[in-house]
């Protein structure tokens, strides 16, 4: 875990719970292909994951369901990428590995969490498509999730520098309020910033 314990305490106790397990769970089982890189690494899901969970809890409240599928989004959602550049599809091959993941090792699979790691390195407009064309009843719930996770996500643009968030591009006012959390986060977790 990358994330200093000060800033994971200071979180409200069911994202703190669900934070420590999801990243050790990553940490222990999620084999990514791209082992060298810094900007899409284990430690930019971490910061993924803890995004994500502020955002949901803040939207959600304490929905566990809601929130394992962000959890489940954020620490997948990298692990196929083949290099630091665009690469799209990344998305779709991490979704078809957790798809596959889940089956062999009895994780409960969510359909919503595919999604939101199939389409996060596509338009906006291309995901909710999508969402739209296999959701029936829940199709509103599963767009929100996935406006939450590319927020989360766009979030820790911070690595690339102080002006690597572009408010313009985010969906929530509740990712809004958490940019200084978000910066805060890649602050104490990246060497380049020197924390």
């Amino acid at each position: 875990m990358t994330i200093p314990h000060k800033i994971v305490s200071k979180q409200c106790l069911i994202v703190q719970v669900l934070f420590n397990y999801w990243s050790n769970y990553m940490d222990e089982n999620i084999h990514f292909s791209l082992t060298e890189s810094e900007i899409h690494s284990k430690a930019h899901c971490e910061r993924v994951l803890m995004n994500a969970l502020l955002i949901g809890h803040r939207i959600y409240g304490d929905a566990p369901i809601d929130l394992t599928c962000l959890a489940h989004a954020s620490i997948f959602h990298d692990s196929c990428r083949w290099d630091d550049n665009l690469d799209t599809g990344h998305g779709a091959r991490a979704a078809k590995y957790y798809a596959s993941y889940c089956k062999q090792y009895h994780l409960d699979f969510s359909k919503e969490a595919y999604y939101c790691m199939k389409y996060h390195d596509r338009d906006d407009l291309d995901g909710i498509a999508a969402i739209n064309n296999n959701f029936e009843d829940n199709a509103n719930h599963a767009i929100s999730l996935y406006q939450i996770f590319k927020d989360a996500d766009a979030l820790d643009r911070y690595r690339f520098g102080k002006y690597g968030v572009d408010k313009s591009f985010i969906r929530h006012k509740e990712s809004i309020e958490l940019m200084s959390t978000a910066w805060e986060l890649v602050m104490n977790t990246m060497s380049d910033y020197g924390m």
